[in-house]
């Protein structure tokens, strides 16, 4: 093999490696350089062959068989027909080998993150989808084997894609999610929890020794000091969000309050803790704190004054 011919093969091979978990600027530098030359598409398809091939030729007995008595041809020193194709069948044994191990090895972790106020849908490399809530990062890290996403910050809601042979495991850091064919959402939380909400198929929630299967519209929370716990839930109070949307029906003002920083700079603060435990219900554009601050005047006994950056909720005075 020339120097040229072994440049555009190690080429093919790191592109085909890389395939798995490429983002959709290497997609198109990949297709780029398949375009370039056709030397680079045929050593391309030639390696997706061996890689197609290689697992069932490794233990395919009739060419172990084969290529044993090629190998005793060879220490016979007589060259024939068969023995070409005996040392052909090696020689195919042997690419598959390396082509398995390269390809195996060579993948690395892609990370995909957001910040403040931004929502982002990614296809990874099986055809599953993800989309990623507002200040998240995530790295994705897929083998022939497994399919692995740490979920490092924020939140994210996951479409995937079938393949019994590779589960697609997410890790939060309190535990694993566990899925073959399933849309789920998974939050952490800056301090010791995560949540995991089941919006379709099912999913293997794992904390420890602990495990549980979730069913649709249920929610797992994981934290150290109370294990799994289950919950039902409304679906569309959870994913709201991919759409542009929070929704909150009878929920505290603290819990609205952090939420609703969760997508802007502009935060909305609470002068009297008291006020926390007001109840309020409503729909909201994420990142419009100025709409929440109006319904809350509107419909709370607060009133609403700006300083600086931050809106300020404080309680009616009394007359």
């Amino acid at each position: 093999m020339d120097e040229q011919t072994k440049r555009i093969s190690d080429q093919a091979a790191d592109y085909l490696a890389g395939r798995q978990v490429e983002t959709v600027a290497q997609c198109r530098a990949r297709e780029a350089w398949l375009a370039e030359d056709a030397r680079h598409r045929t050593a391309y398809d030639e390696m997706q062959q061996l890689w197609d091939h290689a697992g069932h030729l490794r233990d395919d007995a009739e060419l172990r068989a084969f290529t044993t008595r090629g190998r005793a041809a060879l220490r016979r020193s007589r060259w024939s027909k068969g023995l070409l194709l005996a040392a052909a069948a090696i020689a195919i044994l042997v690419t598959s080998a390396w082509v398995v191990l390269r390809l195996s090895t060579a993948a690395t972790p892609v990370r995909y993150a957001t910040v403040v106020g931004q929502r982002q849908t990614e296809v990874l490399a099986d055809g599953s989808q993800v989309t990623l809530n507002t200040d998240s990062i995530i790295e994705v890290r897929f083998s022939r084997g497994r399919r692995d996403v740490d979920l490092q910050r924020g939140e994210a809601q996951f479409d995937v894609a079938h393949d019994a042979s590779r589960p697609f495991v997410v890790h939060t850091g309190m535990g694993t999610v566990t899925a073959l064919g399933t849309r789920f959402d998974v939050r952490r939380y800056a301090g010791d929890e995560a949540v995991i909400t089941l919006l379709r198929g099912s999913v293997a929630v794992k904390q420890g020794d602990e495990q549980r299967t979730l069913r649709p519209n249920e929610q797992a929370r994981l934290s150290d000091h109370g294990g799994i716990t289950v919950r039902w839930i409304d679906p569309a109070q959870v994913d709201a969000w991919v759409d542009g949307w929070l929704r909150f029906s009878d929920a505290s003002l603290g819990e609205v309050v952090a939420e609703a920083n969760r997508y802007s700079s502009r935060k909305l603060r609470l002068a009297d803790p008291q006020l926390a435990g007001l109840r309020l219900h409503g729909n909201f554009h994420v990142g419009d704190t100025a709409s929440i601050a109006a319904a809350a005047e509107l419909l709370l006994p607060v009133r609403v004054e700006k300083q600086g950056n931050d809106i300020v909720l404080s309680p009616v005075k009394k007359k």
